[in-house]
């Protein structure tokens, strides 16, 4: 039986796989020691906070981004009073997410664009390869050949036509497609834990085609949202019982007044 070595085709595949999940797998620290870092975070910053502009509150004025997606992590802010006031969630419904996966390709454009390149290489050299034995072809080929033969099929490789707008559709897209099923399924269920705190808003907003200013403005209207003033309609119950307090103040000025 020959020896395996750390050179064997199947050795390096498995190790190559082994280092891609690792890569796409996130560090997520426990939830005690990021409430406690955030805790000590806003400690530091309330010893300013007066100074921000006159008239300033002691606490609040901070903003916390890309907190992690778990209960866990949120019941460990609850336990120490660090809940925000809002909560935003920007993502991407419309079209199936096509605008959030164009925004991902583009941010890792390089890096997917390797990969694709290089499994179409590998895909056109295996399918030379095939054609080569269909025609029983019996000879070694000399180095030479084998480095033109290459060559010829590295410069037929070419990236996937794709919208401009748009992404391609091929399988190194399924990592950034992954993480987007697992953003949605976390945020579903954070999201649940988070409306057991009436103090809390949510403002879930659609990112596709907005602008990073159209979006702070609407974070900015969704915060002051709660200390706008809203009309409020009477109705005829609400009427009956706003007489009926009114009654009952004058029914007790009239017991005050004749004990006096």
């Amino acid at each position: 039986m020959p020896e395996i070595t750390s050179d064997h085709p199947e050795v390096q595949a498995m190790a190559e796989e082994a280092v891609e999940s690792a890569s796409e797998s996130e560090i997520t620290l426990s939830p005690e020691i990021y409430a406690e870092v955030l805790e000590r975070a806003i400690a530091e910053l309330t010893k300013n906070n007066k100074d921000r502009f006159p008239g300033a509150p002691e606490k609040g004025g901070w903003v916390v981004d890309n907190y992690p997606l778990s209960v866990d992590h949120w019941t460990a802010l609850s336990e120490k009073g660090l809940l925000p006031d809002t909560v935003v969630c920007l993502q991407n419904t419309e079209k199936n997410g096509a605008f959030l996966l164009h925004r991902l390709y583009l941010a890792n454009k390089d890096e997917i664009n390797a990969k694709i390149l290089k499994r179409l290489r590998e895909e056109a050299l295996k399918e030379k390869e095939e054609e080569e034995e269909e025609r029983e072809i019996q000879e070694i080929l000399k180095l030479e050949e084998e480095e033109k033969s290459l060559e010829a099929a590295e410069e037929k490789v070419t990236l996937p036509e794709f919208p401009e707008d748009g992404f391609p559709d091929v399988p190194e897209m399924k990592v950034v497609k992954r993480k987007i099923d697992l953003f949605m399924h976390d945020w579903q269920t954070v999201e649940s834990a988070i409306s057991d705190s009436p103090l809390v808003q949510v403002a879930v907003l659609e990112i596709a085609e907005q602008s990073p200013e159209n979006l702070l403005d609407q974070i900015v209207l969704a915060m002051e949202k709660p200390f706008k003033y809203h009309g409020w309609v009477l109705s005829a119950e609400d009427l009956d019982e706003e007489a009926e307090d009114l009654a009952a103040e004058l029914e007790a000025e009239e017991e005050n007044e004749a004990e006096e």
